[in-house]
């Protein structure tokens, strides 16, 4: 194929790309106002108070009831999940802040999934197995080897990156401390000394290869030493800077060395360094420049006196792009520091790009640079690397894999995240970790490994060429570096919505960056992305499951008319702002219909006559619609996100809100209302904040509520609620601590102790070839199933 045609077919990509981008920002915002998380409520004492009780409730197995058994008890090991099926996604990985290869033994590795915990390979990544399913915390973002022993492994739990415009109200996922394992990943205890604000994010851990006792912590609140593996904690440096201390870097070689760390994310970025052998932890200030932010650190394998300090922008047009690639040949020194890379001060095209969407920045046909609306990501995916035996070849990343072959001054491209998944030099955006083989040789043996907002990927070639001068950004196959995935069986896919196919064999849910995917029976490695972007609410077709409906955020419907093999775009109404998940769902009395809340007002559109969005109540005076129900028969309503619950007809079509008469059973965010099949007066909602009732029950068709979250031991502990399913008296309830179950229609509640404790977004019913079944879709540990029915009995064969 001719190059002109090559570059006008990946420029006809490159135009769609900007609605494929993820918002990891406003994501963080959604997860906090979603859950009424605000800068004084202490969420992880909420966390912490709610799984004590849910251990005290009566602890029940869906899978095992179904079959007539005795529940299974709850165990702090590895997933041990009943008859509760994982239907993947294997392939589709989660956000990946943290890799472990074990230096004996390189096919054992260990990832760290922000909201799907601790995951374990013994085989170089071909598959992988949960190993910290029932934690009391599945957010983890850091992990460190005892240097002495790879048995023994310390993860640290928190995302503590954060944009200035979530600041104070949208605090990321909060982690409770830290846990070691002394058995290779087999068992986990937590270091009850963790317990506390000081280790809410634990962003970065470092154990002294001097004296593995020495163990650091780098968090919210500073940097923290124990003395004694992790028994107690001294904060050897304050910082009193947004996002604290974030990344930390040892200093190799002698008994006296240097250990590095940054802090500052929003506020002024700064680099520390400190002699970890001395006895009071003395710290130094080594690089600070006005306008530096969230910085990321790397010390040169082969020449310890060679650091690199990557560093994000605050402020300005270039806001979270990069500000600077730093490096000392002097160990760190102060006023060793030199600028080797920096916006406005050189002429390579990618260098200034290190921390933006390349492809975002990219004017006409890849001929010149545009960075006035680029996407920029320092605060978010930040990363910087440097070749075991090359002090001069250093990598660095935010949204791509670039490198620099002359330490630092010019830089080609080596991955490419919008091309298709199965080229060589792609890699899902957005990189957290960059690490290399313990045997790597920069001959025999190139290979590295990456982490990112999709999981691991590999490269068995990391020296080969990478791409170079402007117009290669249109061309992925410019560059020579081959990457593959490892995310096989490595089920950490943050959905939020999904559902199954009418025959249960097939299902698909939205995704947090990415997008829509479909799975389907024995395929858990063989999922595909059907749409792109941040995926959200989903809804099939009963009557012509050919119909198939997904959203990338802020509500920009799609539309599939071939079962979701592809997508066209139906959009969101004209001038209205969305939340960035919006509700929907098909009409069951009319199922060419489409309703669609996320916004102020509720919107319809009917397929059949293709006329469009039409709005179906007036602006609301306040809130936005977060949830959305309709009965067979055409009853309806909708909740805000500050706890009003508005009910109507779908016949009478009200066009202002006085026909749509509410209740406000409490404050707070509705996340979820559901008709009970069989009684369209009788409905249920939901609320996902903390403290109150969360589970809400109307028998007048939304007229007046009542409360349902049970008494005593049998009540629901405060924690969010996200989702119910109804099977007759037995309610099915997604929380943010899994999920939880009631036979007697809500009056006593059981904890589902079979499944994960995971963020559970979507609990559906459905049907299979073996009858009903359970599915849910969760926020960190992907899909699954359980049949709600036992096998049939096999009949015996008379002789």
């Amino acid at each position: 194929m001719r190059r002109s045609l090559v570059l006008v077919l990946a420029l006809a990509a490159c135009r769609h790309v900007p609605e494929r981008f993820d918002s990891p920002d406003v994501a963080a915002r959604y997860f906090a106002e979603k859950r009424g998380i605000t800068a004084d409520v202490d969420i992880n004492a909420r966390y912490r108070d709610a799984r004590a009780h849910a251990v005290r409730m009566a602890q029940t197995s869906v899978a095992a009831a179904a079959l007539g058994r005795r529940p299974v008890a709850e165990a702090a090991t590895a997933t041990q999940s009943g008859a509760w099926q994982f239907l993947g996604p294997g392939n589709v990985g989660g956000r990946t802040r943290a890799l472990l290869i074990d230096p004996h033994d390189p096919d054992v590795m260990y990832a760290g999934a922000v909201s799907g915990g601790v995951w374990k390979t013994t085989d170089g990544g071909q598959s992988w197995a949960a190993v910290t399913d029932f934690l009391p915390n599945l957010a983890v973002n850091s992990l460190a080897f005892d240097p002495d022993d790879s048995a023994v492994i310390y993860a640290g739990t928190g995302e503590g990156y954060f944009r200035e415009d979530v600041r104070g109200t949208a605090l990321p996922i909060r982690g409770n401390g830290i846990f070691v394992s002394r058995d290779r990943g087999a068992t986990w205890q937590h270091l009850p000394s963790t317990d506390g604000e000081d280790f809410y994010w634990v962003n970065d851990l470092a154990v002294s290869a001097h004296d593995s006792r020495r163990i650091y912590a780098a968090t919210r609140n500073g940097v923290f030493r124990s003395r004694d593996g992790g028994a107690t904690w001294t904060r050897v440096l304050a910082a009193n800077v947004t996002g604290g201390c974030l990344d930390l870097a040892f200093r190799g070689g002698t008994a006296n060395d240097y250990l590095f760390a940054a802090c500052g994310t929003l506020d002024q970025g700064t680099v520390y360094r400190a002699a970890q052998a001395e006895v009071d932890d003395a710290w130094t200030a080594v690089l600070s420049e006005p306008g530096m932010g969230r910085t990321s650190l790397a010390v040169a394998p082969s020449n310890p006196s060679v650091v690199y300090a990557l560093a994000a922008r605050n402020g300005g047009e270039l806001d979270q792009g990069l500000f600077a690639l730093f490096r000392s040949s002097q160990s760190g020194d102060p006023g060793s520091w030199s600028v080797q890379t920096k916006p406005g001060a050189t002429a390579d095209p990618f260098g200034p790009l290190l921390l933006t969407n390349v492809i975002s920045a990219m004017r006409g046909e890849c001929e010149s640079v545009d960075t006035t609306n680029a996407t920029n990501m320092g605060w978010h995916c930040n990363v910087v690397a440097v070749d075991p035996l090359d002090a001069d070849r250093v990598w660095a990343a935010g949204v791509d894999l670039l490198r620099s072959d002359d330490g630092g001054r010019t830089w080609g491209l080596a991955s490419y995240w919008w091309t298709n998944y199965q080229a060589a030099s792609y890699v899902h955006a957005d990189q957290h970790v960059i690490a290399f083989h313990p045997a790597y040789d920069g001959a025999a043996n190139q290979t590295m490994l990456v982490t990112g907002d999709g999981g691991v990927f590999r490269t068995d070639n990391a020296r080969a060429a990478v791409a170079s001068g402007i117009r290669n950004a249109c061309f992925p196959e410019a560059s020579s570096v081959a990457f593959r995935s490892l995310s096989r069986d490595f089920g950490t896919t943050q959905f939020y919505h999904g559902a199954p196919y009418p025959d249960g064999a097939t299902y698909l849910g939205g995704a947090q960056d990415n997008g829509t995917v479909i799975g389907t029976d024995g395929e858990v490695n063989s999922w595909r992305m059907a749409f792109g972007g941040d995926g959200g609410y989903v809804a099939i077709d009963p009557v012509d499951p050919s119909n198939v409906y997904a959203e990338s955020q802020f509500g920009r419907i799609v539309r599939s008319t071939n079962g979701g093999l592809s997508f066209l775009p139906v959009g969101a109404p004209r001038f209205e702002p969305f939340i960035f998940i919006a509700p929907f769902l098909v009409d069951p009395n009319r199922h060419l219909t489409l309703w669609l809340g996320g916004g102020r007002r509720l919107w319809r559109n009917d397929f059949s006559n293709s006329a469009g969005w039409a709005a179906a109540s007036s602006v609301l005076p306040s809130g936005m619609i977060s949830a959305v129900a309709v009965a067979f028969g055409g009853r309806t309503l909708f909740g805000t996100s500050e706890g009003a619950i508005h009910r109507g007809t779908t016949s009478t079509l009200p066009a202002s809100n006085a026909g749509w008469p509410s209740a406000r059973p409490r404050g707070g965010w509705v996340s979820s209302l559901t008709f009970d099949p069989a009684n369209s007066s009788v409905a249920y909602a939901t609320y996902a904040g903390f403290g109150g009732t969360h589970v809400w029950k109307t028998t007048d068709a939304g007229a007046t509520w009542t409360p349902l979250d049970g008494s005593g031991d049998g009540a629901l502990p405060d924690i969010p609620a996200h989702s119910m399913a109804i099977d007759g008296p037995r309610l099915y309830l997604g929380t943010d601590l899994g999920i939880f179950v009631s036979i007697d229609g809500g009056t006593q509640w059981a904890a589902e102790s079979t499944f994960p404790r995971v963020i559970t977004e979507a609990v559906v019913l459905g049907n299979t070839a073996r009858g009903r079944a359970l599915f849910a879709f969760t926020h960190g540990r992907g899909a699954w199933r359980v049949d709600l029915e036992p096998p049939p009995r096999r009949r015996a064969i008379s002789r």
